[in-house]
């Protein structure tokens, strides 16, 4: 029996509400989830600690963040990934690329994976990632991928030979000693003939948990016809995670095709911006006003919050805005580049993002998804979020430093 069951409780269209049962932690994942992004195994920002006052069940985990060493220590610790980075409660999921960017490398070939590291240029074969695979016991793992990167020359020959070593790679992953439930990809780049065959042939895997869509590169207009062509194809039964879907527009996109899992990386990029999630999703949003659309967060670098002794969002139930840190707090850490700053609005983005999946749960249950998500793309302004230090000069109190000292100091 496979230690990863997963249940549909609810099918509308191609909308799904389901559950994942990780049998050997006695654990129940109500889906659409998100996975928690980390770096080298840690929530940015954030320690282990922070994590516990957070609703977050699962972690994301990329081989390529350890694999800087020729002979990586995470390999020789005997007691798993778990324990190694201080999550031995988490549920993690370790795949081989980070789900926020495809940083760029030398050229893939038949035989490996390039992935860009702190150490250089890793090449990470069948053999590496079922290394890394039984030493680092992940509840659930992805098998490599040979994604295509946009700035190639794309030609259909290329994209049939990623689908080819994809499947092979797969092939040579099963054969892995570690019992850890495995997640076929499925690539195919833009073309949408190999989308297909991609995920017909990974189907065809009985051994295979569920199944990786790939969206890294691919423009958003024809994203989501890409992502159809192969969720056509896969069966109803086994749970599908996407890559490039994490905005939250994309994810109710992603939603209403289908797909179970996302990754939250949206927080990460949110909090590198300064800027705190303020949205609403169902029920809990209020409706669409005449005028100005308002923005999905706050920028907490505005320099028109530095007298606002108001939480981020009094709704909220994170420890940011529960203790409460105010606004004026907050634009102060973040203005004397404290660390303090970034962490309180990764909590804050963090758990607003996994609250934002449980309105949509909720949705899907009360049939008014389609609705909602009508009412939440008239409702915001869905501009790509600019970072908050863009044009930024620090707020100098001259008068408390007692010496004079240059007054712009531009980032």
């Amino acid at each position: 029996m496979s230690q990863l069951q997963f249940e549909l409780t609810t099918i509308d269209k191609a909308l799904r509400r389901g559950s994942l049962h990780f049998t050997n932690k006695n654990k129940i994942i109500q889906t659409p989830a998100c996975i928690s992004y980390t770096v080298r195994g840690s929530v940015p920002h954030l320690i282990a600690d922070n994590l516990k006052s957070l609703p977050v069940s699962m972690v994301h985990v990329a081989l390529e963040h350890f694999v800087e060493q020729k002979e990586p220590s995470s390999f020789k610790y005997p007691h798993g990934l778990h324990r190694y980075i201080n999550l031995p409660e988490h549920l993690i999921f370790c795949d081989v690329r980070d789900p926020s960017k495809l940083a760029p490398a030398s050229a893939n070939t038949e035989k490996y994976v390039a992935v860009d590291t702190h150490g250089g240029v890793r090449r990470v074969t069948a053999d590496l990632w079922k290394q890394a695979i039984e030493a680092y016991k992940p509840d659930w793992c992805a098998t490599p991928a040979d994604v295509v990167k946009a700035g190639e020359e794309i030609k259909t020959k290329r994209i049939k030979k990623s689908v080819d070593r994809t499947l092979r790679w797969l092939d040579d992953c099963l054969t892995s000693s570690s019992t850890a439930p495995v997640f076929a990809p499925v690539v195919g780049f833009d073309n949408q003939e190999e989308r297909v065959r991609s995920a017909e042939e990974a189907a065809k895997r009985e051994q295979v948990s569920g199944f990786v869509l790939n969206g890294f590169e691919l423009n958003k207009d024809v994203r989501m016809e890409c992502f159809k062509a192969s969720i056509e194809q896969l069966p109803d039964n086994k749970p599908r995670l996407a890559y490039g879907l994490s905005t939250p527009e994309s994810i109710l996109q992603g939603v209403a095709q289908g797909i179970d899992l996302f990754d939250d990386s949206y927080a990460f990029k949110m909090t590198e911006r300064g800027r705190a999630i303020t949205f609403k999703f169902g029920k809990s949003m209020s409706k669409a006003e005449e005028g100005e659309k308002p923005e999905k967060t706050l920028n907490l670098w505005d320099t028109r919050l530095a007298q606002n002794f108001d939480p981020i969002d009094s709704s909220c139930g994170c420890y940011t805005c529960t203790t409460p840190h105010t606004k004026a707090y907050i634009h102060h850490l973040l203005n004397a580049h404290e660390m303090l700053g970034p962490l309180l609005i990764m909590m804050h983005n963090v758990y607003q993002i996994e609250r934002f999946m449980g309105t949509i749960r909720k949705s899907i249950e009360n049939k008014s998804f389609e609705k909602d998500s009508e009412a939440f793309m008239t409702k915001y302004n869905h501009e790509k979020e600019a970072s908050g230090m863009d044009g930024h000069e620090d707020e100098i109190d001259f008068e408390s430093l007692g010496s004079p000292i240059k007054k712009n100091r531009i980032l």
